[in-house]
């Protein structure tokens, strides 16, 4: 599964053009573009794709096949890793209906505690995910609900940290968007 570093220029070069597409339709001013979270989303991914396709390492490895990320946790970095770490969550049920018990999932979801942005819809435990890089920027938490109402994840939607932000974004208009949750 090497990589060489001009594939990772290409790579990077890449989400940055998408980042900045998507960009153009964010609320308030969007945080900058992070190349190295980028690529670290888009590394995450492929080995995990990867592990799912091809069953031959052992639960061991897959910390050093599948490492953390090791930066600062900021709203660039979320955003940016964003762009291909949404697609774990379906590789996930993936795994999942391969063997439910398979080392990969509970290392992915780990990944998706810190990142819980790009998780959205999927079934994490509440209790462990930290807001606070969420609450920090506008644009990111204004993204997050949208997400939340886009997916209807009643469950985060009615989460402290963000339900005042729902409320405000679905304003009167609650029972008409969103019935199950007036």
């Amino acid at each position: 599964m090497k990589v060489t570093p001009e594939e990772e220029d290409l790579v990077t070069e890449l989400l940055a053009l998408e980042y900045e597409k998507e960009s153009l339709n964010y609320p308030f001013t969007p945080p900058a573009f992070d190349g190295p979270a980028a690529l670290w989303g888009a590394q995450t991914v492929y080995s995990a794709s990867q592990l799912l396709l091809y069953r031959e390492n052992q639960a061991e490895e897959l910390s050093f096949l599948l490492p953390a990320y090791s930066n600062t946790l900021t709203p660039e970095a979320v955003l940016s890793i964003d762009l291909c770490l949404r697609f774990l969550p379906p590789l996930l049920e993936q795994a999942s209906s391969i063997d439910n018990q398979d080392a990969l999932i509970s290392v992915l979801e780990q990944h998706l505690q810190q990142w819980h942005y790009s998780a959205v819809g999927y079934d994490l435990a509440l209790e462990n995910l930290s807001f606070e890089t969420v609450l920090s920027d506008n644009c990111l938490l204004q993204l997050y609900a949208d997400r939340v109402i886009q997916r209807k994840s009643r469950r985060l939607a009615e989460h402290a940290p963000i339900q005042t932000q729902i409320k405000a974004s679905l304003g009167h208009y609650a029972s008409t968007f969103w019935s199950a949750l007036s």
